[in-house]
């Protein structure tokens, strides 16, 4: 992958999760340019069938190639490290990244995407999107789980994930879709707007959802639709 480079006038931006103790970054102009991965995006990515990666990700995805795994995972540890509270001398690795292009159309969603998830219920994940797409295709957005006021899960809320879903699939006429908005289970306490070579990085319990409001969000159309680079992480003190 050629010409992959940080971008030396990049803007880190922190801002606070509503009712809990943690931050999100979002860091725009993140790469000095993005044909590269735009090129592998559009013409070399294989894209597997969805749910081939053991995901409920409502389209198709590629790995993304060691440079650009290398580029973040020195990012994340460099800038973003030291900004964690308490945790400023962990190592962190990216063990997985993903170019990702949604192709499910709404009436095709099981109930698992018709909600926001969490990646994991451990505080040491974290959760990387890379927008390669403009705000019209939809950004990320945190939410509160009303009947149980959580939005930070922790290995001791796993069953909460399966009220969740038994709770969504009660309400289909509400959860018939992508969610974008709050509903009568779930608060929107927080919204990002996706932005061309924009990077947002948060904690992977948090409970969140792509906001997918256009159908060219789901298109799976390699030159309009909504391709972004989905990237998890894990940190310790080792």
């Amino acid at each position: 992958m050629k010409h992959l480079t940080l971008n030396p006038q990049l803007t880190i931006k922190e801002i606070s999760i509503p009712n809990t103790n943690l931050n999100a970054f979002i860091i725009d102009d993140f790469l000095v340019n993005a044909d590269s991965v735009m090129h592998f995006a559009k013409n070399i990515a294989y894209f597997n069938p969805m749910y081939s990666d053991n995901s409920y990700y409502p389209g198709v995805r590629d790995n993304m190639p060691e440079p650009y795994v290398r580029l973040l995972q020195d990012f994340f540890q460099e800038n973003i490290i030291p900004k964690l509270v308490g945790r400023e001398q962990c190592n962190t690795i990216v063990h997985k990244s993903l170019i990702s292009l949604v192709t499910c159309s709404p009436s095709q969603l099981l109930t698992e995407q018709k909600m926001p998830h969490v990646d994991s219920c451990k505080d040491n994940a974290f959760a990387f999107v890379h927008y390669l797409s403009g705000e019209e295709l939809g950004g990320t957005s945190i939410y509160r789980y009303i009947p149980k006021d959580i939005i930070e899960f922790h290995e001791k809320d796993e069953v909460i994930l399966d009220d969740m879903l038994n709770e969504v699939t009660s309400k289909p006429v509400e959860h018939h879709g992508y969610i974008t908005n709050s509903t009568s289970l779930f608060e929107q306490v927080l919204k990002v707007e996706a932005k061309f070579n924009r990077l947002v990085i948060y904690q992977g319990n948090l409970l969140h959802g792509a906001n997918l409001t256009s159908k060219e969000s789901y298109s799976g159309d390699t030159t309009h639709g909504r391709f972004s680079i989905t990237s998890f992480a894990s940190i310790s003190d080792e």
